[in-house]
């Protein structure tokens, strides 16, 4: 439970609805998590009792360089306000969320039907209480967008802040777009960056999303990321974790269709005084539909990885293919890694598997190299690349694979001390 100053300092900041006073009592009635909960074991928040929070975040206005490569469109999401910089693509819409369910009645009640699995998620309660109209991205039917939308995330502060963004993005029936996400910040002060998206990918849709994540060390962000596919739809999920002082990413799929295909894919590398924390959920309800799990983490000084991923497979799921693979390098005997791979079944006719893995840099690979003249550092360095390459690898867009492979590439070697010579 909160400290009554910080309950007050929320209150006073907010003039809430009925509903959104009841999230907010639910916030206040669980707190912020703790090594208590099971859910977030090893990476625990309950120090942010200890901040004089500024809940109104200051309207932010930066000007982010645009990247080489081409994009379709740049949406911006300061301190919790989404906008579009310039003119959308057609078949594209952002506009709030009072304004589509109104143009989308039948779909409002399909939407508050939805059953998201919220267990001691009390970020996601907070950021229901004080969200309001938020943006969605609506993509129209039958819409195909070949080259990426860049959305641009930042959060900032003149003083230790906390901010609630949320974003809707709705694809209808056989659209298809790739959404490249970079998350910023630019603030030396203590910032909560609360972040909710929710993704609905209608039949036959199709959507690529690419998450970069590189904050500043001042930076606590929680991604809370919920995909509901339908009939014969596809994602693609990428997430690049490299920077933040605390990073948890909560990703949750939600198969409610036949003939879905989800495809979850991620890449962390903490470094000195960084925790990374990766809680994935694959809810397969309906059947004949495949996921495939691949990530990998290079843990480099004293930083912490979680990596907690849960596969559910319905009575109503029969011919489930379900696969997930979690694979971690100590490169330092400071770091440490949690995993806790699950799995659970409900069908009798599916095909599932969950392995993890941790572990150092193989002796006998770094042996084989050194005995041909390669120095220790290049050895490490050249082992490490190839072993986060296969997710990189991945990516189908070759200037945004570069781009990443480049910052990743020099997180490693500036965080071990080491280079290609």
């Amino acid at each position: 439970m909160l400290e009554k100053t910080l309950v007050d300092s929320i209150k006073q900041n907010h003039s809430l609805t009925q509903a959104k006073q009841w999230a907010l009592e639910k916030f206040i009635d669980k707190g912020f998590p703790t090594s208590k909960w099971e859910e977030w074991k090893y990476a625990s928040l309950k120090h942010l009792n200890e901040h004089h929070w500024q809940w109104s975040p200051e309207t932010l206005s930066v000007n982010l360089p645009k990247p080489a490569w081409k994009h379709s469109a740049i949406i911006q999401t300061l301190n919790g306000n989404t906008h579009s910089e310039g003119a959308l693509p057609q078949g594209i819409a952002l506009l709030s969320v009072s304004e589509f369910m109104a143009q989308n009645p039948t779909f409002e009640s399909v939407w508050k039907a939805r059953n998201p699995i919220l267990d001691q998620n009390s970020l996601y309660d907070l950021n229901e209480a004080l969200t309001s109209d938020y943006a969605v991205l609506w993509v129209k039917k039958g819409v195909k967008i070949a080259v990426p939308l860049l959305h641009h995330y930042v959060v900032s502060g003149q003083e230790d802040t906390a901010v609630q963004s949320k974003i809707f993005i709705y694809l209808e029936e056989d659209s298809e777009i790739t959404w490249f996400e970079q998350q910023r910040s630019e603030s030396s002060h203590a910032i909560l960056s609360n972040y909710v998206q929710e993704i609905w990918v209608s039949k036959n849709a199709h959507l690529t999303l690419i998450k970069d994540q590189d904050l500043q060390q001042s930076i606590t962000h929680v991604d809370h990321t919920f995909i509901f596919q339908q009939e014969s739809s596809l994602v693609d999920a990428f997430t690049f974790s490299i920077n933040a002082a605390y990073l948890r990413n909560n990703l949750h799929f939600y198969i409610d269709g036949p003939q879905v295909v989800s495809n979850l894919n991620g890449l962390y590398v903490p470094g000195e005084d960084q925790l990374m924390d990766t809680h994935s959920v694959v809810d397969h309800r309906m059947p004949h539909s495949e996921s495939n799990e691949l990530y990998k983490g290079v843990l480099m000084g004293n930083a912490t990885g979680v990596f907690n991923g849960k596969i559910f497979v319905r009575p109503d799921a029969q011919k489930t293919n379900a696969f997930q693979s979690c694979k971690n390098v100590l490169a330092s005997d400071r770091a440490t890694m949690n995993t806790k791979p699950q799995l659970e079944i409900w069908a009798d006719d599916v095909k599932c598997s969950h392995g993890t893995t941790t572990g150092q840099l193989s002796d006998e690979a770094l042996f084989y190299m050194r005995s041909r003249g390669i120095s220790k550092a290049t050895a490490q360095t050249l082992l490490l690349l190839a072993f986060v390459q296969q997710v990189i690898d991945k990516l189908a867009h070759a200037e945004i694979r570069a781009e990443l492979s480049k910052k990743i590439v020099n997180k490693i070697q500036a965080s071990l001390g080491l280079t290609l010579s």
